[in-house]
């Protein structure tokens, strides 16, 4: 995985470091330019955090095989796409190999996601469809205000404690989870835009959905499994997937799952073959990228903080 926060003097020089991209950056307001990019690749995802102080005209070619979203963070307008004006409650999107101009303001500041054409078709198969749709597709996606806010700070969340924390991302576990959260959010955004269709299911099968999630936990027992597992696994929606937990187990699939990660690292903890693990890469192995919502999360769970748990452990 790779984390990196960059700061440039020159529009082009910045542009030059989004790799994949074919595509130039003018700056048109004067005076000197400034500008920060912070980078996350996850293998599966790239994700860039990208702010100018002056006004820039943004062209070229978008990468091959991706579809590209762009969510604004502070996005003074006007601000236009394809020659089209994008509100300041809008994210946008660009296809694979699209081409693109894009007049932004100056201060602007917006986080933008990468995601594989093959996992945004089975993740999200009617939006991955609306794409494909000459008459259908729109690169501007409207987002009820209080979402966008919403997932916006989730997201930010997540990708400052990514690029904040490199040593905790050398595990495997912990760059699972972030990419997972990362494109669970994104979806939760698209969602609003193309309507999942409504299934009843018997209560019958939300308990077989709940029984196959727990065989396929069992059946991973050296590395965190995530809601998009399940859900790839399963053939079902996330929706569904929260529906069947809630009724069945009484809680939500990704309250269940932190449950059963939080008890894999307790059992490391505790374990005479981890004796040299410390906390940290205990809670790295299983996912856990944010320290202090770790030490928070499995305080409540346990009624001891993992150093306790450890320490103890040593005693006996």
């Amino acid at each position: 995985m790779l984390a990196e926060v960059r700061h440039f003097d020159d529009a082009q020089c910045h542009a030059a470091h989004l790799p994949g991209w074919q595509q130039v950056y003018d700056q048109i307001s004067g005076g000197r330019f400034y500008s920060s990019l912070s980078r996350l690749n996850t293998g599966h995802l790239e994700v860039f955090r990208e702010a100018f102080n002056q006004r820039v005209v943004q062209y070229g070619r978008a990468p091959a095989d991706m579809v590209h979203f762009a969510i604004p963070i502070h996005a003074p307008l006007p601000l236009t796409l394809q020659g089209r004006a994008v509100g300041c409650h809008a994210i946008t999107a660009l296809r694979s190999n699209e081409e693109f101009i894009m007049h932004a303001p100056a201060e602007v500041d917006s986080i933008q996601l990468s995601v594989r054409n093959e996992d945004l078709a089975a993740l999200a198969p009617e939006f991955y469809q609306q794409l494909n749709s000459k008459r259908q597709w729109q690169p501007i996606i409207q987002i009820p205000p209080e979402q966008l806010a919403h997932t916006r700070q989730l997201l930010l969340s997540v990708f400052d404690q990514a690029v904040e924390n490199p040593d905790l991302m050398r595990f495997a576990g912990s760059q699972k989870l972030v990419q997972h959260q990362l494109i669970s959010l994104l979806l939760d955004l698209l969602h609003g835009s193309v309507p999942e269709r409504a299934i009843n299911l018997t209560h019958a099968t939300h308990c077989d959905i709940v029984r196959r999630s727990q065989a396929i936990v069992l059946a991973s027992s050296d590395e965190p499994v995530t809601v998009l597992d399940l859900c790839q696994q399963l053939r079902i929606s996330r929706r569904t997937l929260q529906n069947s937990f809630q009724l069945i187990a009484g809680t939500t699939p990704v309250d269940y799952l932190r449950s059963i990660r939080l008890n894999a690292v307790r059992r490391m903890l505790l374990s005479a073959e981890h004796a040299g693990l410390g906390v940290r890469d205990a809670a790295g192995h299983w996912g856990f990228y944010h320290l202090g919502h770790f030490a928070r999360d499995y305080r409540k769970l346990f009624c001891e903080l993992p150093s306790e748990t450890r320490q103890r452990s040593l005693l006996q």
